[in-house]
């Protein structure tokens, strides 16, 4: 938007504001704005309020399960550790709004075409009305949501998750009214929400006339207002609440009605525990690049202390937008910016641990796209192992920027495609001079390719405000196992080791007239055995082999007919293998999961039916449990599915 202007001070500060605005709002007042400017044939409009484009982009990481997180011990916002961070839901173009979460389930907003519940069961509209936004109460059984009626009035309505009965509980009495940021008192009886009276100018444009912030009880149905500002949440277990007014977080005190500052920020969000507020927050950062002094409008999610207001720590860490060789070559002295990443809407989950983000990547060349993301907060730091499984699983998703949090100085260029990471396992730990490191693996692999290599490393860290971070990486070297023209070969120290042919494998398990070929390897350190598929050149039948190199023996996993192997990935223990397999006949894919003492095998697209699934496919293995994306109309989904336990779960 700014690249390749040449400011003074005055614009620099201008253009930062402008930047500041560019906030996702309401796509129901955008749109019913737009509609109104429509019916009175105005013929130009700058709209005031700028929607974002919410395309959920599908890259995450999974938390840490068996870290015992306590947060009903109340320490201030500050001593709260960052242990993870997780990104895992795409919605392609779709528009989406502010989000809800109940224990484990979550209620995502789909502008013009509902709500949805996405759960360990999949994804399912449960509401046709359109909405932007959506709420739950604390006990979980009700959503509170706005929307419009059909004469283009403004609306906000209560659903029964019990019964399913949705009841109407105001109705804007004109067009020029709006409702929004809708939730519930912690005792259930009332509705939070904001009003605002938005007027077209008499040039263009529109302007905010009023934005106050009223309850309604939903026994009388009386509305009371509470404050003059927008965004606003009850605290639990005081008589106050929590808002927006003029770019500040304002704590208001309902009893004697003082007002206090809390900081800069916009959309703040009340933790259901009373204990804390998440919030955004933009700030300029000043950089030297080359001869260029660059403006870059950082945004970033804080969390702040709801009652004491003692401390306040930022969960976030974004980085500026890169500036495009063109503008580097033109030898601008001052250029303005944004982050890499808009974050915004943050919502915390029911049990006050983590907070939901929705994260737009402000990138030129693809356009914008859009993340859910959730970040996991614990009394607890992290542990050396700990903050290298991390670590690994941000290089595996592509998640390059919390991969950076847990580095001391990170790299320009921290990831690659091909060959692209499937599993890694932690080899051990222990100290070198003093200093703590961890030993680790990484595994890699290709679709459609006989190749795969695991690369060990050691990872030493120091300690940190998180617990520890990366200093170094030393390499423990790599071994690669590769299929050339029917011969499988394991390289280590650059020696090249012949394995087998096709032709010693033995005729009950592939006999000479399937006439076939290697689409598929992995390697299990752990059993010291490799997997790979062979494939008939009609694509009639594909059989999934082992081969024990220590025994030098040969096992038959499965015969599959009319599909096609690209792509098989084996867990930590070498007991499970995921196989990504598309049936010619059926048209779709499917991924199997292979108990591979039992033979057992698991259908994980049969878990899904009443889900309508367009693609399935693993992604990569987090140790003994596997990452699984779905594809649906709607866009992409990730779930987890752990063999031992035979669950398959949301992040």
């Amino acid at each position: 938007m700014f690249g390749g202007m040449k400011m003074d001070e005055k614009r620099i500060e201008e253009n930062l504001n402008r930047l500041k605005e560019l906030i996702p709002v309401n796509h129901q007042l955008k749109e019913s704005l737009k509609k109104r400017f429509k019916r009175n044939r105005w013929k130009k409009i700058g709209v005031a309020i700028i929607a974002a484009a919410a395309i959920l982009l599908m890259v995450f990481s999974f938390g840490i399960k068996n870290l015992q997180d306590n947060l009903i011990t109340k320490v201030n916002a500050e001593e709260l550790k960052i242990i993870n961070q997780i990104s895992f839901i795409s919605l392609g173009n779709i528009n989406a709004g502010k989000i809800a979460e109940y224990n484990g389930t979550i209620y995502i907003p789909l502008y013009d075409k509902g709500i949805y519940k996405y759960d360990n069961k999949g994804f399912k509209k449960i509401i046709d009305k359109t909405s932007g936004e959506v709420g739950i109460s604390l006990d979980g059984t009700k959503l509170v949501f706005t929307t419009r009626t059909s004469d283009g009035k403004n609306a906000i309505y209560i659903k029964d998750l019990k019964t399913g009965k949705e009841t109407k509980i105001i109705e804007s009495k004109d067009r020029d009214t709006y409702y929004s940021d809708p939730g519930f008192s912690p005792d259930g009886n009332k509705v939070i929400y904001t009003e605002q009276i938005i007027v077209p100018r008499e040039t263009h444009g529109f302007e905010v006339k009023e934005s106050n912030i009223n309850a309604i009880d939903l026994k009388s149905l009386k509305v009371t207002k509470l404050a003059d500002g927008s965004c606003g949440s009850f605290v639990k277990t005081e008589d106050a609440i929590v808002f927006e007014r003029d770019n500040k977080i304002i704590y208001k005190n309902l009893k004697d009605g003082s007002e206090k500052i809390i900081d800069e920020g916009k959309n703040p969000s009340v933790s259901p525990n009373g204990y804390y507020i998440a919030y955004e927050k933009y700030e300029p950062q000043k950089e030297k690049v080359e001869d260029m002094n660059v403006t870059v409008s950082m945004n970033n999610i804080w969390i702040a202390d709801a009652a004491s207001f003692t401390t306040k720590k930022q969960v976030t860490l974004n980085v500026p937008k890169r500036i495009p060789p063109e503008v580097l070559k033109e030898k601008i002295q001052n250029y303005v910016t944004s982050s890499l990443y808009t974050y915004y809407w943050p919502v915390w989950s029911s049990d006050s641990k983590s907070i939901f983000v929705l994260k737009n990547l402000n990138e030129d060349i693809r356009g914008n796209t859009m993340q859910l993301m959730k970040i996991e907060l614990s009394r607890e730091e992290l542990t050396p192992e700990e903050v290298v499984k991390k670590f690994l699983q941000a290089i595996i998703v592509r998640d390059e920027d919390f991969a950076r949090v847990l580095m001391k100085n990170p790299p320009t260029i921290m990831t690659v495609s091909s060959p692209h990471p499937v599993a890694y396992e932690i080899l051990g730990s222990g100290t070198e001079d003093g200093k703590p490191y961890v030993d680790a693996s990484l595994t890699y692999g290709y679709i459609m390719n006989g190749y795969c290599s695991v690369n060990k490393s050691r990872y030493y860290l120091s300690p940190d405000s998180n617990g520890y971070i990366i200093d170094s990486i030393k390499d423990l070297g790599t071994v690669e196992f590769i299929e050339k023209n029917g011969t499988f070969y394991k390289i280590e120290n650059n020696v090249e080791t012949k394995l087998f042919d096709s032709g010693e494998i033995p005729k009950e398990i592939l006999p000479d007239n399937l006439n076939a070929h290697s689409t598929a390897l992995t390697y299990s350190p752990k059993t010291n055995t490799i997997f790979f598929t062979m494939q008939t050149n009609d694509r009639s039948q594909s059989r999934i082999i082992s081969y024990d190199i220590s025994h030098r023996a040969f096992k038959l996993i499965d015969s599959l007919e009319n599909t096609i192997i690209p792509d098989i990935k084996v867990d930590s223990s070498g007991k499970y293998l995921a196989v990504l397999a598309y049936n010619d006949t059926s048209q779709q894919s499917n991924t199997y999961v292979y108990n591979l003492k039992t033979g057992e095998r698991e259908d994980l697209r049969s878990r899904f039916e009443d889900t309508k699934i367009e693609e399935i496919s693993p992604q990569f293995w987090q140790q003994d449990k596997l990452i699984f994306q779905i594809s649906l109309k709607e866009g992409f989904l990730y779930y987890v599915y752990d063999p031992y336990k035979g669950q398959v779960l949301i992040p």
